[in-house]
Protein backbone atom coordinates (compact mmCIF):
# COMPACT_ATOMS: atom_id res chain seq x y z
CA UNK A 1 0.00 0.00 0.00
CA UNK A 2 2.94 1.93 0.82
CA UNK A 3 4.60 1.64 -2.68
CA UNK A 4 1.17 2.22 -4.59
CA UNK A 5 0.31 5.74 -2.08
CA UNK A 6 3.91 6.54 -3.60
CA UNK A 7 3.09 5.84 -7.06
CA UNK A 8 0.35 7.95 -7.02
CA UNK A 9 2.03 10.99 -4.97
CA UNK A 10 4.48 10.78 -8.00
CA UNK A 11 2.18 10.57 -10.79
CA UNK A 12 -0.29 13.24 -9.62
CA UNK A 13 1.70 16.60 -10.76
CA UNK A 14 1.63 14.80 -14.28
CA UNK A 15 -2.38 14.72 -14.01
CA UNK A 16 -2.87 18.03 -13.79
CA UNK A 17 -2.51 18.35 -17.38
CA UNK A 18 -5.04 15.87 -17.79
CA UNK A 19 -8.60 16.07 -17.93
CA UNK A 20 -11.95 14.09 -18.19
CA UNK A 21 -12.86 12.92 -21.29
CA UNK A 22 -16.63 12.74 -22.86
CA UNK A 23 -17.85 10.31 -24.96
CA UNK A 24 -19.83 13.04 -27.06
CA UNK A 25 -18.35 16.51 -27.96
CA UNK A 26 -19.90 19.71 -26.86
CA UNK A 27 -22.18 21.50 -29.41
CA UNK A 28 -25.50 22.24 -31.03
CA UNK A 29 -27.98 19.30 -30.65
CA UNK A 30 -31.72 19.41 -32.19
CA UNK A 31 -32.86 15.89 -30.63
CA UNK A 32 -34.91 15.67 -28.04
CA UNK A 33 -31.67 13.21 -25.47
CA UNK A 34 -28.57 12.46 -25.74
CA UNK A 35 -26.24 10.36 -23.56
CA UNK A 36 -22.77 11.36 -22.46
CA UNK A 37 -20.31 9.19 -21.19
CA UNK A 38 -16.85 10.46 -18.22
CA UNK A 39 -13.94 8.74 -18.83
CA UNK A 40 -10.53 9.66 -16.21
CA UNK A 41 -7.34 9.83 -17.63
CA UNK A 42 -5.55 8.99 -14.36
CA UNK A 43 -5.21 5.73 -13.90
CA UNK A 44 -7.57 4.82 -10.95
CA UNK A 45 -8.88 8.26 -10.54
CA UNK A 46 -13.14 9.11 -9.84
CA UNK A 47 -15.01 11.22 -11.60
CA UNK A 48 -17.01 14.13 -9.69
CA UNK A 49 -19.20 15.84 -11.58
CA UNK A 50 -21.91 18.78 -11.96
CA UNK A 51 -24.60 19.84 -14.43
CA UNK A 52 -25.80 23.77 -13.95
CA UNK A 53 -22.18 25.30 -14.96
CA UNK A 54 -20.63 25.11 -11.27
CA UNK A 55 -17.37 24.02 -10.38
CA UNK A 56 -17.16 20.69 -9.62
CA UNK A 57 -15.27 19.47 -5.96
CA UNK A 58 -14.66 16.63 -4.38
CA UNK A 59 -18.04 16.79 -2.52
CA UNK A 60 -20.02 16.64 -5.99
CA UNK A 61 -21.95 14.19 -7.79
CA UNK A 62 -19.99 11.01 -7.88
CA UNK A 63 -20.32 9.66 -11.77
CA UNK A 64 -21.04 5.91 -11.67
CA UNK A 65 -22.52 5.86 -15.69
CA UNK A 66 -24.06 7.33 -18.57
CA UNK A 67 -25.75 10.41 -18.45
CA UNK A 68 -28.98 10.82 -20.13
CA UNK A 69 -29.42 14.70 -21.73
CA UNK A 70 -32.92 16.21 -22.33
CA UNK A 71 -32.05 20.15 -21.90
CA UNK A 72 -28.91 22.21 -22.44
CA UNK A 73 -26.78 21.19 -20.11
CA UNK A 74 -23.15 22.44 -18.82
CA UNK A 75 -21.50 19.06 -18.06
CA UNK A 76 -18.41 20.03 -15.76
CA UNK A 77 -16.25 17.05 -14.17
CA UNK A 78 -13.03 16.49 -12.54
CA UNK A 79 -10.59 13.85 -11.59
CA UNK A 80 -10.55 13.07 -7.51
CA UNK A 81 -7.66 10.35 -5.85
CA UNK A 82 -7.66 9.75 -2.40
CA UNK A 83 -9.96 12.92 -1.79
CA UNK A 84 -7.75 15.18 -3.71
CA UNK A 85 -8.83 17.25 -7.13
CA UNK A 86 -6.19 16.10 -9.48
CA UNK A 87 -6.93 17.59 -13.07
CA UNK A 88 -8.26 20.70 -14.07
CA UNK A 89 -12.25 21.13 -14.53
CA UNK A 90 -13.08 19.89 -18.03
CA UNK A 91 -16.50 21.41 -19.47
CA UNK A 92 -18.37 20.43 -22.31
CA UNK A 93 -21.57 22.25 -22.87
CA UNK A 94 -24.70 20.25 -24.89
CA UNK A 95 -27.05 23.12 -26.30
CA UNK A 96 -30.40 21.62 -27.23
CA UNK A 97 -32.31 23.32 -29.76
CA UNK A 98 -35.72 22.87 -27.71
CA UNK A 99 -34.02 24.50 -24.84
CA UNK A 100 -32.78 27.57 -26.98
CA UNK A 101 -36.36 28.28 -27.93
CA UNK A 102 -37.80 27.75 -25.11
CA UNK A 103 -35.39 29.88 -23.02
CA UNK A 104 -37.75 31.58 -20.05
CA UNK A 105 -37.55 34.88 -18.47
CA UNK A 106 -36.87 33.78 -14.55
CA UNK A 107 -34.20 30.65 -14.60
CA UNK A 108 -33.88 28.67 -11.18
CA UNK A 109 -31.05 30.51 -9.30
CA UNK A 110 -30.83 33.62 -11.18
CA UNK A 111 -31.77 36.99 -9.81
CA UNK A 112 -34.63 39.19 -11.11
CA UNK A 113 -32.58 42.36 -11.12
CA UNK A 114 -28.77 43.36 -12.25
CA UNK A 115 -26.76 46.17 -11.40
CA UNK A 116 -28.01 49.12 -10.01
CA UNK A 117 -28.14 52.22 -11.88
CA UNK A 118 -25.08 55.01 -11.50
CA UNK A 119 -26.59 58.19 -12.78
CA UNK A 120 -30.13 57.71 -12.18
CA UNK A 121 -32.68 56.02 -9.30
CA UNK A 122 -33.51 52.60 -9.87
CA UNK A 123 -31.88 49.59 -11.37
CA UNK A 124 -32.29 46.90 -14.07
CA UNK A 125 -34.86 44.44 -14.24
CA UNK A 126 -33.35 41.50 -15.65
CA UNK A 127 -34.23 39.96 -19.02
CA UNK A 128 -33.28 36.46 -19.78
CA UNK A 129 -35.96 35.07 -21.80
CA UNK A 130 -36.31 34.32 -25.38
CA UNK A 131 -39.24 36.94 -27.21
CA UNK A 132 -42.07 34.27 -27.62
CA UNK A 133 -43.07 36.40 -30.48
CA UNK A 134 -40.60 35.51 -32.33
CA UNK A 135 -39.31 31.64 -31.35
CA UNK A 136 -44.11 31.37 -31.68
CA UNK A 137 -43.67 32.32 -34.99
CA UNK A 138 -43.04 29.16 -37.95
CA UNK A 139 -41.34 31.23 -39.93
CA UNK A 140 -39.26 33.36 -38.04
CA UNK A 141 -38.39 30.06 -35.59
CA UNK A 142 -37.01 28.01 -38.70
CA UNK A 143 -34.46 30.97 -39.74
CA UNK A 144 -34.01 30.87 -35.88
CA UNK A 145 -32.73 27.82 -35.75
CA UNK A 146 -30.91 27.78 -39.27
CA UNK A 147 -29.01 31.23 -37.78
CA UNK A 148 -27.67 29.52 -34.90
CA UNK A 149 -26.28 27.16 -37.24
CA UNK A 150 -24.68 29.33 -39.57
CA UNK A 151 -22.12 30.98 -37.05
CA UNK A 152 -20.20 29.37 -34.39
CA UNK A 153 -21.10 29.03 -30.87
CA UNK A 154 -18.95 30.53 -27.75
CA UNK A 155 -20.10 29.28 -24.50
CA UNK A 156 -18.98 30.57 -21.24
CA UNK A 157 -19.38 28.82 -18.05
CA UNK A 158 -19.03 30.00 -14.84
CA UNK A 159 -20.20 29.52 -11.44
CA UNK A 160 -23.03 32.02 -11.60
CA UNK A 161 -21.69 34.06 -8.44
CA UNK A 162 -19.18 35.29 -10.44
CA UNK A 163 -21.74 36.86 -13.10
CA UNK A 164 -25.18 37.57 -10.56
CA UNK A 165 -23.49 37.56 -6.86
CA UNK A 166 -24.50 40.10 -4.88
CA UNK A 167 -21.65 40.45 -2.60
CA UNK A 168 -20.03 43.87 -2.80
CA UNK A 169 -16.75 41.75 -2.77
CA UNK A 170 -13.45 42.02 -4.98
CA UNK A 171 -12.84 37.89 -4.91
CA UNK A 172 -17.08 37.10 -4.39
CA UNK A 173 -19.00 39.74 -6.15
CA UNK A 174 -21.08 39.49 -9.50
CA UNK A 175 -19.47 41.33 -12.52
CA UNK A 176 -22.42 41.42 -13.75
CA UNK A 177 -24.01 43.46 -10.69
CA UNK A 178 -20.26 45.47 -9.98
CA UNK A 179 -19.82 46.92 -13.64
CA UNK A 180 -16.77 48.91 -12.19
CA UNK A 181 -16.23 52.07 -14.31
CA UNK A 182 -16.76 54.77 -16.02
CA UNK A 183 -18.58 56.64 -13.50
CA UNK A 184 -19.37 55.64 -9.96
CA UNK A 185 -17.45 54.15 -7.33
CA UNK A 186 -15.60 52.13 -9.22
CA UNK A 187 -16.71 49.04 -8.00
CA UNK A 188 -16.32 46.19 -10.04
CA UNK A 189 -13.01 47.52 -11.52
CA UNK A 190 -10.90 44.85 -12.53
CA UNK A 191 -12.66 41.99 -11.17
CA UNK A 192 -11.44 38.89 -12.90
CA UNK A 193 -13.53 35.78 -12.58
CA UNK A 194 -12.71 31.85 -13.54
CA UNK A 195 -14.31 30.79 -16.15
CA UNK A 196 -14.38 28.33 -19.23
CA UNK A 197 -14.78 29.37 -22.83
CA UNK A 198 -15.91 27.00 -25.49
CA UNK A 199 -15.83 27.54 -29.14
CA UNK A 200 -18.24 25.31 -31.44
CA UNK A 201 -19.27 24.81 -35.25
CA UNK A 202 -20.16 27.33 -37.62
CA UNK A 203 -18.28 27.56 -41.14
CA UNK A 204 -14.62 27.00 -40.03
CA UNK A 205 -16.32 23.70 -37.51
CA UNK A 206 -14.58 25.36 -34.75
CA UNK A 207 -13.42 23.08 -31.93
CA UNK A 208 -11.84 25.01 -28.66
CA UNK A 209 -11.91 24.69 -25.05
CA UNK A 210 -9.94 26.52 -22.45
CA UNK A 211 -10.06 27.53 -19.47
CA UNK A 212 -9.48 31.23 -18.64
CA UNK A 213 -10.63 34.52 -16.74
CA UNK A 214 -13.41 36.31 -17.57
CA UNK A 215 -13.98 39.92 -16.91
CA UNK A 216 -16.67 43.17 -18.56
CA UNK A 217 -15.37 45.06 -21.28
CA UNK A 218 -15.60 48.67 -22.34
CA UNK A 219 -16.69 51.95 -21.10
CA UNK A 220 -20.51 53.71 -20.71
CA UNK A 221 -21.81 50.32 -22.55
CA UNK A 222 -21.32 48.59 -19.02
CA UNK A 223 -23.77 51.34 -17.13
CA UNK A 224 -26.40 49.65 -16.90
CA UNK A 225 -29.16 52.12 -17.36
CA UNK A 226 -27.44 52.68 -20.84
CA UNK A 227 -26.99 48.62 -22.40
CA UNK A 228 -28.45 46.12 -20.11
CA UNK A 229 -26.23 43.58 -22.95
CA UNK A 230 -22.54 43.85 -21.78
CA UNK A 231 -18.96 43.05 -23.58
CA UNK A 232 -16.90 40.55 -22.02
CA UNK A 233 -12.65 40.26 -21.82
CA UNK A 234 -11.24 36.39 -21.86
CA UNK A 235 -8.13 37.02 -19.98
CA UNK A 236 -5.38 33.76 -20.65
CA UNK A 237 -3.58 33.57 -18.01
CA UNK A 238 -1.88 30.74 -15.81
CA UNK A 239 -3.98 31.72 -12.57
CA UNK A 240 -6.79 30.81 -14.50
CA UNK A 241 -5.84 28.11 -16.90
CA UNK A 242 -3.77 28.34 -19.54
CA UNK A 243 -0.65 30.81 -20.10
CA UNK A 244 -2.25 31.69 -23.29
CA UNK A 245 -4.50 30.81 -25.74
CA UNK A 246 -2.89 29.19 -28.96
CA UNK A 247 -5.68 28.18 -31.86
CA UNK A 248 -6.02 29.24 -34.97
CA UNK A 249 -9.29 31.04 -34.03
CA UNK A 250 -9.18 33.56 -37.12
CA UNK A 251 -7.99 30.60 -39.55
CA UNK A 252 -5.22 30.09 -41.34
CA UNK A 253 -2.36 32.95 -42.05
CA UNK A 254 -3.60 34.82 -39.12
CA UNK A 255 -2.09 35.10 -35.41
CA UNK A 256 -2.80 32.50 -33.78
CA UNK A 257 -1.47 33.03 -29.96
CA UNK A 258 -3.86 35.16 -27.89
CA UNK A 259 -3.45 36.60 -24.27
CA UNK A 260 -6.60 38.51 -24.03
CA UNK A 261 -9.60 38.31 -26.59
CA UNK A 262 -12.63 40.89 -26.48
CA UNK A 263 -16.05 40.48 -27.02
CA UNK A 264 -18.28 42.80 -28.66
CA UNK A 265 -21.57 43.02 -27.66
CA UNK A 266 -22.29 45.94 -30.37
CA UNK A 267 -23.24 49.27 -27.84
CA UNK A 268 -23.36 51.94 -30.12
CA UNK A 269 -25.76 51.62 -32.86
CA UNK A 270 -27.51 48.84 -31.52
CA UNK A 271 -31.08 47.96 -30.89
CA UNK A 272 -30.39 47.94 -27.10
CA UNK A 273 -28.68 51.32 -26.76
CA UNK A 274 -30.17 53.34 -24.49
CA UNK A 275 -31.06 56.64 -27.00
CA UNK A 276 -33.50 56.10 -29.68
CA UNK A 277 -31.01 57.53 -31.91
CA UNK A 278 -28.19 54.74 -31.03
CA UNK A 279 -31.47 52.13 -31.67
CA UNK A 280 -32.65 53.64 -34.99
CA UNK A 281 -29.07 53.50 -36.49
CA UNK A 282 -28.45 49.76 -35.45
CA UNK A 283 -26.12 47.38 -37.39
CA UNK A 284 -24.39 44.27 -36.73
CA UNK A 285 -21.82 44.77 -39.73
CA UNK A 286 -20.24 47.81 -40.16
CA UNK A 287 -17.47 48.11 -38.11
CA UNK A 288 -16.07 44.29 -38.52
CA UNK A 289 -16.96 45.06 -42.20
CA UNK A 290 -14.69 47.89 -42.19
CA UNK A 291 -11.88 46.05 -40.24
CA UNK A 292 -12.21 43.00 -43.25
CA UNK A 293 -12.15 45.46 -45.88
CA UNK A 294 -8.67 47.64 -44.01
CA UNK A 295 -6.67 44.34 -44.02
CA UNK A 296 -7.44 43.82 -47.75
CA UNK A 297 -5.92 46.26 -48.70
CA UNK A 298 -2.76 45.83 -47.10
CA UNK A 299 -2.67 47.54 -43.46
CA UNK A 300 -3.35 46.60 -39.98
CA UNK A 301 -6.70 46.24 -38.20
CA UNK A 302 -7.90 43.87 -35.36
CA UNK A 303 -9.58 40.25 -36.76
CA UNK A 304 -12.78 39.49 -35.83
CA UNK A 305 -15.83 37.14 -36.37
CA UNK A 306 -18.97 36.67 -35.25
CA UNK A 307 -20.59 34.37 -33.03
CA UNK A 308 -23.79 33.40 -30.88
CA UNK A 309 -23.04 33.84 -27.27
CA UNK A 310 -24.27 31.16 -24.67
CA UNK A 311 -23.66 32.37 -20.94
CA UNK A 312 -24.28 29.18 -18.60
CA UNK A 313 -26.39 27.86 -21.13
CA UNK A 314 -28.47 31.10 -21.70
CA UNK A 315 -28.49 32.27 -25.22
CA UNK A 316 -27.14 36.22 -24.62
CA UNK A 317 -26.94 37.28 -28.09
CA UNK A 318 -24.74 37.82 -31.41
CA UNK A 319 -21.37 39.21 -30.60
CA UNK A 320 -17.99 40.08 -32.07
CA UNK A 321 -14.87 38.45 -30.94
CA UNK A 322 -12.00 40.35 -31.83
CA UNK A 323 -8.48 40.40 -30.95
CA UNK A 324 -7.61 42.83 -27.91
CA UNK A 325 -5.07 45.21 -29.23
CA UNK A 326 -1.99 44.88 -26.72
CA UNK A 327 1.75 43.98 -26.49
CA UNK A 328 1.25 40.47 -27.95
CA UNK A 329 -0.52 41.91 -30.78
CA UNK A 330 2.46 44.13 -31.87
CA UNK A 331 4.33 40.92 -31.88
CA UNK A 332 2.16 38.85 -33.76
CA UNK A 333 1.20 41.59 -36.16
CA UNK A 334 4.62 43.28 -36.79
CA UNK A 335 7.19 40.84 -35.37
CA UNK A 336 9.84 42.15 -32.29
CA UNK A 337 9.21 41.24 -28.61
CA UNK A 338 6.46 42.20 -26.66
CA UNK A 339 8.83 44.07 -24.07
CA UNK A 340 9.11 46.63 -27.83
CA UNK A 341 5.56 47.89 -27.38
CA UNK A 342 4.09 50.14 -25.58
CA UNK A 343 0.22 50.39 -25.78
CA UNK A 344 -1.66 53.80 -25.31
CA UNK A 345 -5.06 53.58 -24.74
CA UNK A 346 -7.59 55.81 -21.92
CA UNK A 347 -8.20 54.27 -18.84
CA UNK A 348 -11.16 52.39 -17.61
CA UNK A 349 -11.70 54.25 -14.40
CA UNK A 350 -12.96 57.45 -16.52
CA UNK A 351 -11.90 60.72 -16.53
CA UNK A 352 -10.35 60.50 -20.24
CA UNK A 353 -6.49 60.15 -18.64
CA UNK A 354 -4.16 58.43 -21.33
CA UNK A 355 -2.17 55.71 -19.86
CA UNK A 356 -0.08 52.49 -20.95
CA UNK A 357 -1.64 48.82 -20.71
CA UNK A 358 1.43 48.21 -21.66
CA UNK A 359 5.26 49.17 -21.55
CA UNK A 360 5.49 53.19 -20.78
CA UNK A 361 4.81 56.34 -22.11
CA UNK A 362 7.97 58.03 -22.97
CA UNK A 363 7.52 57.34 -27.07
CA UNK A 364 4.44 58.63 -26.60
CA UNK A 365 4.66 62.00 -24.57
CA UNK A 366 7.62 62.91 -27.13
CA UNK A 367 5.49 61.89 -29.75
CA UNK A 368 2.81 64.06 -28.74
CA UNK A 369 5.24 67.24 -28.04
CA UNK A 370 6.56 67.01 -31.00
CA UNK A 371 3.23 67.17 -32.77
CA UNK A 372 2.28 70.01 -30.58
CA UNK A 373 5.51 71.84 -32.59
CA UNK A 374 5.04 70.58 -36.21
CA UNK A 375 4.48 73.68 -37.67
CA UNK A 376 7.91 73.96 -37.25
CA UNK A 377 9.92 72.31 -39.97
CA UNK A 378 12.54 70.90 -37.44
CA UNK A 379 9.99 69.13 -35.17
CA UNK A 380 8.07 68.18 -38.38
CA UNK A 381 10.93 66.76 -39.83
CA UNK A 382 11.82 65.18 -36.40
CA UNK A 383 8.21 63.40 -36.78
CA UNK A 384 9.98 61.54 -39.78
CA UNK A 385 13.46 60.89 -38.32
CA UNK A 386 14.72 63.47 -40.32
CA UNK A 387 17.42 65.83 -39.21
CA UNK A 388 17.11 69.83 -39.31
CA UNK A 389 18.30 69.92 -43.12
CA UNK A 390 15.11 67.21 -44.13
CA UNK A 391 17.51 64.23 -44.39
CA UNK A 392 16.82 60.72 -42.54
CA UNK A 393 19.24 60.54 -39.83
CA UNK A 394 19.48 56.41 -38.62
CA UNK A 395 20.50 57.89 -35.45
CA UNK A 396 16.89 59.77 -35.00
CA UNK A 397 13.81 57.17 -34.59
CA UNK A 398 10.64 58.04 -37.21
CA UNK A 399 8.19 58.97 -34.45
Amino acid sequence: MRILSSIITLLIPLAVFAQPQFSKPHGLYTQSSITVGISPVFPGAEVRYTMDGSTPTINSQRYSGELTLKKTTLLRAVEVVDGEVVSPVATSSYIFMHSVLSQPDNPEGYPSRWGDYTDISGYAIADYGMDPEMTGDATLRSKIEQGMKDLPILSIVTDKDNLFGFEKDSVTGGIYIYTGPPVGDGTGHGWTRQASAELIGGPMQHDMSINCGLRLHGGHGRLAEKNPKHSFRLVFKKEYGAGKLEYPLFGEGEPAEFDQLVLRCHFGNSWQHWGEWGREKAQFSRDLWARRMQRRMGHTAVNGLYAHLFLNGMYWGLYNIAERVDDLYGKMHFGGKKSEYDVIKIEESGGNHIEASEGDLEAWDLLTSTVNNAHDPIAYNRLQGKNENGDYDPELEKL
